[in-house]
């Protein structure tokens, strides 16, 4: 089943929140580290400022869709297109990919602030094609900003997500792999609160039990799940 949707007041004062955590973490690194591997494969943290920069343009795109009722993609030059701007663009010295970072980010924020009350019931959809209400754009860029946050080896963790978001974003991610078909049976059970499943039809789940950091950190590909009981876990397809 999945998650009740976020209503945009709450997903945006997270955003707000993660915005300026991650803000926070990119402060910490070092000029001459811009071109140093980060926690994603082959990934520096040029490639990975530079993808959040291109994202904040994209879902702003999705806001002027919902405003005007115009289509308006994603990534109007589709995968490819993406692709290259990110390795345009992590040729750039870093103080030009901060400066993209930081104006993107206010970009999409003026765009949020100013989506008329009634647009955010109008459906748009996401690169993958996935048609939703514009009221889930600010979630999408919620997940960016704080785990995107963990990956840049600079000290944060699942930890630091505030509670109630740590739940949230725990329901979504178990709810996109139960919807993968290559998914495993599991029974999820966090420090507080009810166990999630997987797959209820089936008897014999691997069963992983910690804080819902420790579960994220492991769902989400961040960590090996070393923590999370005495049994080895099986592998688990990309979640998003």
């Amino acid at each position: 089943m999945a998650p009740e949707p976020v209503p945009p007041s709450r997903s945006l004062a997270w955003l707000r929140a993660g915005t300026d955590h991650l803000s926070a973490h990119v402060a910490k690194i070092p000029e001459d580290r811009f071109d140093g591997l980060i926690a994603l494969p082959g990934w520096t943290a040029a490639h990975l400022l530079t993808h959040l920069a291109r994202n904040a343009d994209a879902l702003g795109n999705l806001v002027e869709w919902a405003t005007t009722g115009v289509e308006t993609p994603m990534y109007p030059g589709g995968p490819a297109q993406r692709a290259a701007d990110i390795e345009s663009g992590v040729r750039r010295e870093p103080r030009a990919i901060l400066a993209d970072f930081a104006d993107s980010a206010v970009r999409l924020s003026a765009r949020l602030d100013a989506l008329p009350d009634e647009a955010w019931a109008r459906t748009v959809r996401t690169a993958q094609g996935d048609a939703m209400p514009a009221a889930v754009i600010p979630w999408l860029r919620v997940r960016e900003v704080w785990i995107h946050a963990i990956d840049l080896n600079t000290g944060a963790t699942f930890a630091d997500l505030p509670g109630d978001l740590a739940t949230t974003l725990l329901d979504d991610v178990v709810s996109r792999l139960a919807a993968h078909p290559d998914c495993p049976a599991l029974i999820l059970r966090p420090g507080t609160g009810t166990a999630l499943v997987t797959r209820p039809d089936v008897a014999d789940a691997a069963e992983a039990a910690g804080t819902t950091a420790a579960l994220l950190g492991w769902l989400t590909g961040r960590t090996t799940g070393a923590d999370l009981g005495p049994d080895p876990l099986p592998d688990l397809p990309a979640w998003l």
